[in-house]
């Protein structure tokens, strides 16, 4: 299903547990104290609670170069094609596509930030390449699209950088990373975010099916692809053609490093039973977090405490052997909306402390447990890690978040291992509808980099 349809079903969907909300019991809680219009960019100190006051952290030796935050004054992290918020960071090289980052900051002071851009190959690795060759203009630049918050009572700065823009453009394909950073010291790192650059040569066709191996076809769903490089002059595809497909936007169980099953007329075809198989894992779970005012579908509670709304969600069980029933979901991603303000839904939406339970007789052993998802920046983040309270017989988690609709799954990694699961309390199901991004890669001798020269995304609800 594409993300377009998805995405009116939702917003259609959950407006209509907003309307169902309002006829029941109005909580007993104050907005802030008066409503008042955005104000534009002023510099005076804002007080704001719960604010941690701590140094930026500085850029670390970087392995890879993976999406994340180094402080955590910076909140709610999105990286969208402009589109749509639900749409893969993927441009196309010199056309008038762009992508959009967008950050709140909840400083109690609004800074500047500067940006610049770093190439890297097929696996998020630096290219070494010089700024001059892979884009045009000014090596960085400073962020001036901010504004203020309003009628909200965790007061924050809400930034936005689209790219490439008047100051900033490129000219090659392949994978970059995006890098905020104090305006005069590029090492003093606030966020790294991946995006891509697309050169659309490579033809890519594909079908998700259940897995052929015939104990896993219940559980798992193979990907086969046929890749058309006729556009493309490649000596040795074997060598030179690298493709990564993911589940939805996971990269901890993405595959890569693969090679063609076997070469037809310029076509490469990858039709295997193991190599390119996930776990079908199920319908991400919800919660309606659009309304602070009234409890709305999976939301146990809302009180106001500590300066801050405290949300509690509705006790969740493991759905590890319920049967398959499907519910149309966002595959993961959240959007921030807000049913209490008027239309700037990025600068009204507050934040709230929410607290996840997972109810479960007793620990699940040598491992742990992670809420996952877009708000976790698809990683198997620290910050989402739930502990369990052996009193209460479940796993827990309080974290801030801000006003919108929520998906989110729980995956387990055991200890010592770089991937996750959802089975374990998800089930798994190949009727589950999951999409795989598939980006077909060019190891170009003349250009010393990876180019990117396909894209493309499939769904086992594709027709």
């Amino acid at each position: 299903m594409n993300s377009a349809f998805r995405l009116l079903f939702i917003l259609l969907t959950v407006n209509g547990f907003s309307i169902i909300a309002s006829f029941g019991q109005e909580l007993n809680l104050s907005p802030p104290d008066s409503v008042q219009k955005p104000t534009k960019k002023n510099t005076k100190q804002r007080a704001r609670p719960n604010a941690p006051d701590v140094a930026p952290l500085y850029s670390p030796s970087f392995n890879d170069f993976t999406t994340r935050i180094f402080d955590p004054n910076i909140q709610t992290l999105i990286v969208h094609h402009s589109s749509s918020e639900l749409e893969m960071p993927v441009i196309v090289l010199r056309s008038n596509e762009k992508a959009v980052v967008r950050f709140d900051d909840l400083s109690p002071i609004p800074r500047d930030f500067g940006y610049s851009f770093e190439h890297c190959t097929y696996d998020w690795r630096s290219s070494e390449l010089q700024t001059m060759d892979f884009q045009t203009g000014f090596n960085s630049d400073v962020i001036n699209d901010y504004d203020f918050s309003f009628n909200t009572v965790v007061k924050y700065t809400h930034y936005r950088l689209e790219f490439p823009n008047d100051q900033i453009s490129f000219t090659r394909s392949g994978n970059y990373i995006v890098k905020i950073h104090a305006p005069n010291n590029p090492d003093q790192l606030y966020i790294v975010a991946r995006f891509m650059v697309l050169e659309p040569a490579a033809v890519i066709d594909g079908k998700v099916l259940p897995s052929r191996v015939v104990s896993d076809r219940d559980y798992r769903q193979e990907v086969n692809l046929e890749v058309n490089l006729s556009a493309i002059q490649v000596l040795s595809p074997y060598q030179d053609i690298e493709v990564v497909v993911l589940q939805n936007w996971r990269w901890d169980n993405k595959v890569s490093n693969i090679k063609p099953s076997f070469l037809k007329d310029q076509k490469l075809i990858y039709n295997y039973a193991t190599e390119l198989s996930f776990e079908g894992g199920n319908e991400f779970r919800f919660f309606d977090a659009k309304s602070l005012r009234y409890r709305s579908e999976r939301v146990a509670s809302i009180v106001m405490a500590d300066s801050m709304y405290q949300l509690a969600l509705a006790p969740d069980k493991s759905q590890a052997y319920r049967i398959y029933t499907f519910q149309n979901d966002l595959n993961g991603h959240f959007l921030i909306k807000n049913d209490d303000g008027f239309d700037q839904t990025h600068l009204e939406s507050d934040y709230f402390n929410v607290q996840f339970n997972l109810v479960v007789d007793a620990p699940l052993g040598n491992g742990d447990l992670y809420v996952f998802g877009q708000l976790s920046l698809w990683q198997l983040n620290s910050n989402y890690r739930l502990i369990y309270d052996p009193e209460l017989k479940a796993y827990r988690l309080n974290t801030a978040l801000k006003q919108g609709y929520y998906n989110y799954q729980y995956i387990w990694r055991y200890a010592k291992q770089q991937q996750g699961s959802a089975d374990r309390l998800e089930g798994g199901h190949s009727q589950t509808e999951n999409e795989y991004h598939v980006f077909v890669y060019f190891k170009d001798p003349s250009a010393f980099s990876h180019r990117l020269v396909g894209y493309k995304v499939l769904s086992n609800f594709d027709k």
